[in-house]
């Protein structure tokens, strides 16, 4: 590798954003799933890449722009695990964790990169709704950048249009920040910020890139062999590909690692892709609940079965008609914004996401703690949590099956 990880300060503040997480052994979260002000504020001062002048004591998870960024590696990968009860919290996967320090700082760095370009979801940092505009770094800029010779300068702005065409100018939105300051923390490029008397999370924060050795070799094998408008798993939200540009075959993410082993001549390359290579097996119990009316139903269910069975379960749990649609949301704050299945009785084009009728239980890899929102009927809005409370693996005799009730549910209908 012709990059030296023995400089890369990402790869020592990740870690040290694991030793932190692990001491905590359970740190507790907001409750919304993000981390609190006084952790974020001790974190801050922990790593090399801190947050500007203008956060707090009392600043969020979203002032912090490499804190959240290592969040989302961190939870993306399945190394720390977001887990939601009477307190939410933060816990380390111990054994997957472990995995990880195991690593060479080739492999760590390769891992980090590997995560953020086709795991992390990208809409949950770049604080736009549309989760599009930003990302074009990674797409068009991106091959715009590498245009121009390493050490030159580029100037990145927000507004002038009639400079596109000078590659030396490019044209962005602000919510390009992440983006761009994702590529710094990799050792990409050296960035220069803009002077803010007062932060403005939405104005472009970066003015000028200079492109270096590694990151025009880096960036010029992902653009070419791993386009982010393809291998990263959330980027149907961020770009809409014309037939042309589609691949010519299913993308296996699991081989991203490959195009590095070969141009760095390290066959024996280690990745920690899959998360679980292994499907899950027996039986899942999952606590379905509506909150305003104290009320839950406790559903056992194969992991074989589908996110359609799962919905067919909690109707006849909840003595509902089932005549309505629905969906299932992976990102409870932003339902729309992160991974959706939806009910294969919708019409073609009118759903965005999964059809839940062909998503196993077992092809999400859930674990216990983590919580989905399932929405029944969009006009009544049914906002049920659920909450992954137990996984059998061994159970043989797996079947559909309400284990538990708590209080009686709510008419459906009021008249």
């Amino acid at each position: 590798m012709s990059y030296d990880p023995t400089t890369s300060l990402l790869i020592d503040d990740f870690d040290t954003f694991l030793r932190y997480a692990a001491n905590k052994n359970l740190l507790p979260l907001t409750g919304t799933g993000d981390l609190k002000a006084a952790d974020l504020w001790a974190l801050n001062d922990r790593v090399n890449y801190k947050a500007s002048l203008h956060v707090t004591p009392r600043s969020r998870q979203a002032d912090y722009p490499l804190l959240g960024f290592l969040f989302q590696i961190a939870t993306s990968s399945r190394l720390l695990l977001v887990t939601f009860g009477k307190t939410n919290a933060l816990v380390p996967d111990a054994s997957r964790v472990e995995q990880y320090h195991g690593l060479t700082l080739e492999e760590k760095y390769v891992f980090l990169l590997e995560t953020a370009w086709c795991y992390v979801d990208w809409g949950t940092l770049d604080n736009d709704g549309r989760s599009g505009e930003g990302a074009t770094w990674f797409w068009s800029a991106g091959n715009q950048l590498l245009k121009n010779p390493v050490g030159t300068p580029v100037t990145v702005f927000e507004r002038g249009w009639a400079q596109e065409d000078n590659p030396a100018m490019i044209h962005l939105s602000g919510m390009a920040n992440a983006y761009i300051r994702a590529g710094h923390w990799f050792g990409w490029y050296d960035v220069r910020e803009v002077k803010q008397e007062k932060r403005d999370r939405f104005a472009l924060q970066l003015d000028q890139v200079t492109l270096n050795h590694w990151g025009k070799q880096c960036l010029t094998l992902l653009m070419h062999q791993r386009p982010f408008a393809i291998w990263n798993q959330h980027a149907d939200r961020y770009f809409f590909l014309s037939d042309d540009e589609q691949p010519n075959q299913p993308i296996n993410l699991n081989t991203f690692a490959d195009t590095f082993r070969k141009e760095f001549n390290e066959p024996d390359l280690v990745s920690l892709y899959p998360i679980n290579p292994n499907p899950q097996t027996g039986e899942i119990w999952l606590r379905v609940e509506l909150p305003q009316h104290k009320v839950s139903r406790t559903i056992a269910l194969p992991v074989s079965g589908t996110l359609d069975d799962l919905h067919h379960q909690i109707q006849g749990a909840f003595g509902f008609d089932n005549d309505h649609l629905y969906g299932f949301y992976l990102n409870l704050r932003d339902p729309y914004q992160g991974k959706q299945y939806f009910d294969p009785r919708t019409s073609p084009g009118w759903a965005d996401g999964y059809p839940s009728d062909a998503t196993t239980i077992a092809s999400l890899n859930l674990y216990e703690g983590q919580r989905l929102l399932y929405i029944f009927d969009f006009g009544d809005n049914w906002q049920f949590l659920v909450t992954v409370f137990r996984h059998l693996p061994d159970e043989k005799n797996a079947k559909a099956r309400v284990v538990e009730k708590v209080g009686k549910a709510p008419k459906q209908y009021d008249w």
